[in-house]
Parts: structure tokens; C-alpha cells; sequence
């Protein structure tokens, strides 16, 4: 019998507001079976396949088979994943974390998987070996690694932790009223939200607003799902639109698609650390800012 072993983690309070947490995934099963699974969109991930022969993730319309130190660009689309017997450590930064981790746009690297050491160098290698380690010091591995990597505050970093805020939570204005409240223009606000975020504001509203509405729906029969969904949709034809975009598929095909470890993710993730998803974690103040 296949067996999924999921654990997560709470960071150094030191780096809240910056990681969104860390986890892993062990899978094990039979000889020559393949497990296919799925990832929600969201921030980036620095993700690290400590075991395993092979693991391949699709993005929209784009596979990537993934290095052993990968990072995931934040994503528009569901990521599916296809590999066999494997163990995958890994750390979710914010668009805050991102933005005082580098100067790189995280524009650049969205849905995409990406070799790590394109973004951190020889860090990269060191962090791998912290994912490598026993399960019982990952954790603390990751807090002494990151805590140097992301030691350096930005001057502009409030501007960022408002703007995701508004996301989470737009105004009734919408990204009108977001602007004018933040002092910037439509331009700016659009290359602010592509530099940490990886996307225009009005797309990460809306998949925000998706993500809120397909976890109302996991536990519900669809015959109450019209109530389920936020009210901002128009109808239910509009819902369905959103998740051919964000998952490829309607989201009745997605709630029925065997994914054990998105399933028991979301549950403990809700648990630990306080959202099923990543990307609906609100934003919190930083620790070292």
C-alpha cells in the first residue's frame, strides 16, 4: 500500500512576515507505481527533492522536470505533480521575503521551476544540505540559513507588506482605490506587484478570491456550492471560468481527482500554520524590520 508521510513547520518568529513556512512530503509506494499530485498556486517555494529517482511538475502549459535544488516561481496555475518513491523538503517565502531576499523581480521566475543556484549561488548547495538532514533538524537548519540570507531589511518594505494586505483584503475601490491609497500610479503599482509578487494586482486578487471559494466548496456537496462561492462572481459560470484558468480543469473535476498529499497538506497546514493554502496566509509584520 502507498504511504504519505506530510509534516510541517512554524519558522523563527524572527522571520515572520518573510516565510511562510516549511515543509515535507515523503512518499512511498509500491515498486514501478508513480504518484501524481497537485500544489496550489502560490508564492514561491524553495523546494529540494532529497530523495527520490525523478520528479516532474506542469505548470499551465509548460512540464519542468525538477532539480534537486529547485526553486518555484510564485504561480498563476495549479502545479501537477508526477514522480515515484521521493522525499521533498522545502521553505515558502512571502512576496516580502522575496523582495528583501533579492533584487531579482519575482515577475522573472513565475510559473516556472528554476534551478536554485540561478537565483542564490553556492547558497543554494547549502541549503540543500539542511533539507538533507533528519527530519528532527531541518527546521533548524532552515531558521539559521535564512535568518543570515534575509538579515538585511529594505526602506521600502511597508509599501509592500500594505500592498499585499490589500490583496488579501481589496478596498471597494478596487486596484484604483489600492493605488491612490499607496501614492502610486497604475504603472507603478503594476511593476511594485510584479517585482515581489510575480503578478499584476488584479490577477492576484482574483486568484485569492478563487482560493477562498474552492476551499469553501472541498467539504460541501455541489448542490450548495452557489452559496459557497464569494459573491463577487457574477454566477457560477464565472466561477468555473476562473478555475479552467487557475487549475485546468472545472472544479468539480478537481475535487474529485484522487490528491492525498494536497488533501492531508491542506488540513495540517490549516493547523500549523493557519491557512490551507499559501497564498491565503495574511500578511503579517516582519520580525526583524
Amino acid at each position: 500500500m502507498p504511504s504519505f508521510d506530510v509534516d510541517f513547520w512554524v519558522p523563527d518568529s524572527r522571520l515572520e512576515g518573510l516565510v511562510s513556512g516549511y515543509h515535507r512530503y515523503a512518499v512511498a509506494l509500491p515498486a514501478g507505481e508513480r504518484h501524481r499530485d497537485v500544489f496550489f498556486p502560490a508564492w514561491a517555494n524553495l523546494r529540494f527533492h532529497v530523495a527520490g529517482d525523478f520528479w516532474r511538475v506542469r505548470i499551465g502549459g509548460q512540464s519542468f522536470d525538477v532539480p534537486r535544488a529547485a526553486l518555484f516561481g510564485p504561480t498563476s496555475h495549479a502545479g501537477y505533480s508526477d514522480g515515484a518513491n521521493g522525499t521533498v523538503v522545502g521553505a515558502g517565502l512571502t512576496p516580502l521575503g522575496w523582495y528583501r531576499l533579492t533584487r531579482r523581480a519575482a515577475g522573472d521566475f513565475a510559473d516556472r521551476v528554476t534551478p536554485l543556484d540561478v537565483l542564490l549561488g553556492d547558497d543554494a548547495s547549502v541549503l540543500l544540505d539542511a533539507a538533507s538532514a533528519p527530519k528532527e533538524a531541518i527546521k533548524r537548519g532552515f531558521d539559521a540559513l535564512l535568518l543570515r540570507l534575509l538579515a538585511k531589511p529594505r526602506t521600502d518594505e511597508a509599501r509592500i507588506a500594505q500592498l499585499h494586505r490589500y490583496l488579501m483584503n481589496p478596498p471597494e475601490g478596487g486596484v484604483t482605490d489600492m493605488a491612490e491609497r499607496l501614492g502610486l500610479s497604475h504603472r507603478t503599482l503594476n511593476r511594485v506587484a510584479l517585482a515581489a509578487f510575480g503578478f499584476g494586482p488584479k490577477l492576484l486578487i482574483r486568484r485569492a478570491r478563487f482560493l477562498r471559494s474552492l476551499m469553501a466548496l472541498r467539504d460541501a456537496g455541489p448542490d450548495t456550492w452557489a452559496s459557497r462561492i464569494e459573491s463577487s462572481y457574477y454566477d457560477h459560470s464565472h466561477f468555473n471560468r476562473d478555475a479552467q484558468e487557475f487549475l485546468g480543469m472545472s472544479p468539480g473535476e478537481f475535487l474529485r481527482m484522487p490528491k492525498p498529499l494536497n488533501d492531508a497538506s491542506a488540513r495540517l497546514r490549516t493547523k500549523i500554520l493557519g491557512a490551507p493554502a499559501q497564498a491565503l496566509l495574511q500578511p503579517r509584520l516582519t520580525g526583524t524590520a
